[in-house]
C-alpha cells in the first residue's frame, strides 16, 4: 500500500506546472520572442572607448610634463 504525502503531491504539481510552462500550454496569446538589436551595446562600448582614449591622452600628457619640465608636478611620495 502506497501513501501519497503532501510533499509528493506538491512536487508532482510543480513538475506539471514546469512542463506546461516549457511547452507553452496555458498561454492566452503567443508572442514572438524579442530579438536584441545589434546596437544594444553600442552606447556602453562607445563610452568605454572614449574613457580609454581620454586616459591614454591624460597619461601621455602627464608623462611628457614630468619628463620635459621636472619639478612642475608635485611629488606623490
Amino acid at each position: 500500500m502506497t501513501s501519497v504525502t503532501a510533499s509528493d503531491e506538491s512536487e508532482r504539481r510543480v513538475a506539471q506546472a514546469l512542463s506546461a510552462r516549457a511547452s507553452g500550454a496555458g498561454r492566452g496569446s503567443t508572442r514572438p520572442a524579442r530579438r536584441a538589436s545589434a546596437r544594444s551595446g553600442t552606447g556602453a562600448g562607445l563610452a568605454l572607448l572614449i574613457a580609454l582614449l581620454a586616459g591614454a591622452v591624460l597619461g601621455t600628457a602627464l608623462a611628457l610634463i614630468s619628463l620635459l619640465a621636472p619639478g612642475v608636478l608635485p611629488p606623490l611620495g
